[in-house]
């Protein structure tokens, strides 16, 4: 299996993507003198010397993989594990259990990371869209991560997929369906589930608020004071005045440098802004030039990058889908919407 795995269909009934089966193995136990006694097959290959002072009862275990690759995270025992195959089951019944939801015209996105240990399954349902004027539509989207490994934890949200620019669309504020559970022992993987079912009713209204926010003037000095508010703005260091406030100049940079690319086509408003923002958090690789004046006044032109060398790219959209939505909960964010 490898490292990243991708399926595209358009039935949400096949699961076929992750039928892979995990369990919890005990993987040894420490003498009093503290030394490991391994009692299966899995070895000190795959559970070394390194990993004693982490566990306390066991491994997840990949039990279709070679021992190489096995080892998916160490767990408690409070954490619950949920096969990834036995989730999504239980999502389509939900999903097909709501009357106005049409399930049958759907994208499937599929995406299998890291030898099973995370997953991603994404919907795009086409019959909800919305167009915005020529092939600029909007369709509703569901998405969901799972891990195994305890590094994601158990989350849905929906949201919509913009296809002009294969944006992701993130809601925010307090419209936003999203919810992030941990995989413990009281975790109800039902219960979480059974909340989407107000999916089609939240993208309607949050369509109607994409809608107004292309009738929201937002200019070039509105968008920077935003980005250095939020997305761009950071913590002070040991040595600067704390009562000031500061920001990722790379990052404010590049959020401008997207607002004057689009600007001839979306216009200087609050759609616009949004489209920045959503852009950044999908498309993480991405470069773009700037002017520097240096020292003795000579120009130069230089190349940045938008990410940093040997990220994976589901771990940041995820990361920056967050940061987008807490921008949206933000009060900068809701005054200019109330303009």
């Amino acid at each position: 299996m490898l490292d990243l795995q991708v399926y595209e269909h358009d039935n949400i009934e096949d699961l076929s993507a992750f039928e892979i089966q995990f369990e919890k193995r005990r993987t040894g136990w420490q003498d009093l003198d503290g030394v490991w006694h391994c009692d299966d097959d899995i070895g000190l290959n795959t559970l070394g010397p390194d990993d004693l002072y982490q566990l306390r009862t066991g491994a997840v275990i990949n039990a279709g993989t070679e021992s190489c690759d096995a080892k998916m995270g160490l767990f408690g025992s409070k954490y619950q594990l949920v096969n990834h195959v036995d989730y999504f089951a239980k999502q389509n019944t939900a999903i097909m259990d709501q009357n106005e939801l049409d399930w049958r015209n759907v994208k499937v996105i599929d995406n299998v990371y890291e030898f099973g240990a995370k997953v991603q399954r994404s919907i795009h349902f086409l019959e909800h869209t919305k167009n915005f004027g020529g092939q600029d539509a909007v369709c509703l989207r569901s998405d969901t991560f799972n891990s195994v490994d305890q590094s994601w934890k158990f989350q849905q949200f929906i949201g919509a997929y913009r296809s002009l620019c294969r944006n992701t669309l993130v809601f925010g504020g307090e419209r936003t369906f999203h919810t992030k559970k941990k995989h413990t022992t009281n975790l109800d993987v039902g219960a979480v589930i059974g909340k989407a079912s107000a999916a089609l009713g939240l993208f309607s209204s949050n369509v109607e608020l994409l809608d107004k926010m292309r009738s929201i003037p937002c200019d070039f000095e509105q968008a920077k004071e935003l980005f250095s508010k939020t997305i761009a703005a950071r913590p002070a260091s040991t040595s600067e005045d704390k009562s000031k406030t500061y920001v990722t100049k790379t990052k404010l940079e590049y959020m401008l440098h997207r607002y004057l690319e689009d600007l001839n086509d979306l216009g200087p408003n609050l759609w616009l802004v949004y489209n920045c923002l959503t852009h950044w958090s999908t498309h993480t690789d991405e470069t773009f030039e700037r002017e520097s004046v240096d020292q003795k006044g000579n120009r130069k032109i230089v190349t940045l990058k938008t990410s940093k060398e040997g990220s994976k790219v589901w771990n940041v959209q995820r990361q920056r889908q967050e940061k987008v939505s807490q921008v949206l909960a933000s009060d900068h964010w809701q005054k200019l919407l109330a303009a």
